[in-house]
């Protein structure tokens, strides 16, 4: 999925399948870099942070830029993930037509799947669009 979508210019100039089906295209999307795990050997129960302001997706109806700050609170279990590849993870949805809320949940799936955390929360900021600030939480209310 890279430049060769075909974006209308408004969201009214969409139908309700078109919309669907372009939502669901995102969420079926396979990211070119998988999200590597190393194992956790630390014998103490902590809580980690991963916070990262240089995710970049697309918006599903215009195709302009989206920027984003995604920030990952969890407890590990038995596995972490390697950072570069969860950096090149980020990155491969660069190209991706998909909305703030579906990206949050793709991400929390995704990053779940990988590391099997123990507890894990998601919190997704949008940049400003519109004038509409934009937070999405996923997971757990607090660790």
């Amino acid at each position: 999925m890279s430049g060769d979508w075909n974006y209308k210019p408004r969201i009214e100039e969409m139908t309700e399948a078109e919309l669907a089906e372009r939502i669901k295209a995102a969420m079926e999307f396979e990211n070119p870099y998988p999200i590597r795990t190393i194992p956790y050997v630390g014998k103490v129960s902590e809580q980690v942070s991963y916070d990262f302001s240089e995710l970049v997706g697309r918006c599903p109806v215009t195709g302009y830029l989206d920027f984003y700050r995604s920030r990952i609170d969890f407890v590990p279990g038995n596995i972490l993930p390697e950072l570069k590849s969860l950096k090149l993870y980020y990155f491969g949805f660069a190209d991706l037509p998909i909305s703030h809320e579906h990206l949050a949940a793709r991400i929390y799936t995704d990053f779940c799947q990988a590391v099997k955390p123990a507890a894990c929360r998601l919190e997704l900021t949008a940049g400003i669009r519109g004038g509409i600030e934009t937070t999405i939480l996923v997971g757990e209310k607090e660790l």
